[in-house]
């Protein structure tokens, strides 16, 4: 297995290539469609590099949901989990006290999470005005 580039490397080349000789070369009408394309290797390379999100996500989910035990983890468990939160959430199950502030704690940190994946600048803004 070949160490040297790693996957996360090889996406910043290809996104690099995007924006420097692709994009500036291409029509205007074109050149939208390969800057979507950069962004979208530059939320790839995050998602690599990230710690495994899903599973912490799917940690906070089943500590919020007693009875609950997710059969392993990965995006089909992660939208199972989050359609029982939001049935819970319905039933009124997280309306006040401690219930409550797990259930603001989870979505906080959610939401953390998948920013510093798909929008680490609005990350760095929204904890800029936090403090």
């Amino acid at each position: 297995m070949k160490v040297e580039p790693s996957s996360r490397d090889l996406l910043e080349i290809a996104r690099a290539a995007l924006l420097t000789e692709i994009a500036p070369a291409l029509p205007e009408a074109q050149r939208y469609g390969a800057l979507m394309a950069a962004n979208a290797l530059a939320i790839a390379g995050r998602e690599l590099a990230a710690p495994d999100g899903a599973a912490a996500e799917t940690a906070r989910l089943a500590a919020l949901l007693p009875g609950w035990a997710p059969p392993g983890d990965g995006p089909e468990i992660l939208r199972q989990g989050t359609a029982r939160l939001a049935a819970r959430i319905r039933e009124g199950a997280f309306d006040e006290g401690p219930a409550r502030e797990a259930l603001l704690a989870h979505l906080r940190e959610t939401v953390r999470a998948r920013l510093a994946v798909s929008n680490p600048r609005a990350l760095a803004r929204d904890e800029g005005t936090a403090r």
